[in-house]
């Protein structure tokens, strides 16, 4: 998978909807990926209800593409457990 092709299954996500977007305006999938990320964490913990399935897609995506992130490489996802 390359950088495009992130963006691209990341739009494709259920929880993008969710999410504040915010790669919109940069195309960056550094934006992508914390807003992904934010809207996981929230769905993990409770806070805002998503389908089970849809926070799995959700993390799948998050740990394919974090390599191919500049600033979350090292980003550790501390609620994978609760989407597992």
């Amino acid at each position: 998978m390359d950088v495009k092709e992130a963006i691209r299954l990341g739009h494709e996500l259920d929880v993008y909807l969710d999410s504040e977007m915010s790669d919109e305006e940069s195309g960056s999938l550094d934006d992508l990926w914390q807003s992904i990320f934010d809207v996981l964490q929230l769905g993990a913990y409770g806070i805002i209800e998503e389908d089970p399935s849809e926070l799995k897609a959700g993390l799948d995506w998050l740990l394919a593409s974090q390599p191919l992130t500049k600033e979350y490489q090292e980003k550790k996802i501390p609620f994978m457990e609760e989407i597992r």
